[in-house]
This record gives structure tokens, sequence and C-alpha cells, in this order.
């Protein structure tokens, strides 16, 4: 997996692309919902047994991704970007000051674990 897929500037015109499409199940729109997170209180790195999505519409933070097979890299996230993170994939941010967006998640199956994951 190449997280530099994940990372996609919707504001500069970009869009998702067919190799992470392709890995993705469909997501749950009945999920989204807003976020805020203050510079005090970074999402520590975790993942999940689905698909979630991160767009962010104020302030600026530090991605990071990291592959099962161990693969890290962080990202500058700004207004107007999507992080999308592939179910397996570790991800957290340290935002610079307040941070806020939208987040919802692919449709979850029933053998799923929920919550934030920990390796």
């Amino acid at each position: 997996m190449d997280t530099n897929l994940c990372i996609i500037h919707l504001s500069s015109g970009e869009r998702m692309s067919d190799a992470l499409g392709s890995i993705l199940d469909t997501p749950d729109m009945t999920t989204i919902g807003s976020f805020t997170v203050p510079k005090e209180n970074p999402t520590e790195l975790h993942y999940h047994d689905f698909d979630e999505y991160w767009f962010f519409t104020e302030g600026t933070t530090t991605v990071t991704l990291r592959t099962v097979d161990g693969q890290s890299n962080s990202y500058r996230i700004e207004p107007g970007d999507l992080v999308v993170t592939p179910k397996g994939v570790e991800h957290g941010h340290v935002p610079d000051d307040v941070v806020k967006g939208v987040q919802w998640v692919s449709v979850i199956h029933p053998d799923a674990r929920r919550g934030h994951l920990q390796r």
C-alpha cells in the first residue's frame, strides 16, 4: 500500500486514484459527522477494521500513516485535504492549532472490530 495515494488535495483539483478506490469498501454516508481536534489533544496512531475518511475544513495538522508492514510517512494537511485510511492502515495526527472537518467510514462488516485499535 502506497500511503501517498491516501492524501488527496481536493482544493487543488486532485481526485482519488483508481488504485486507492479499488481497495476501499463502500462508504456509509450515514456515519458522516463533524470533528474538532485542539492542539492539546492530538489523535494517537490507531487503525480500524474499516476504511475511514477525514476531510479537513479548518486549521493545519501533520498526519502520520503507517502500513501493516511498518512503512510510515507523515504529511502536512491543510483545509481542503482529504485523508483516506484503508482498513488496517494506522493513522493519527498532531494539529498545529485547532483543526476541524468532517469524517465518515465505510460500511462496517459484522465481524469488524469497532473503535480505535492499537498494534
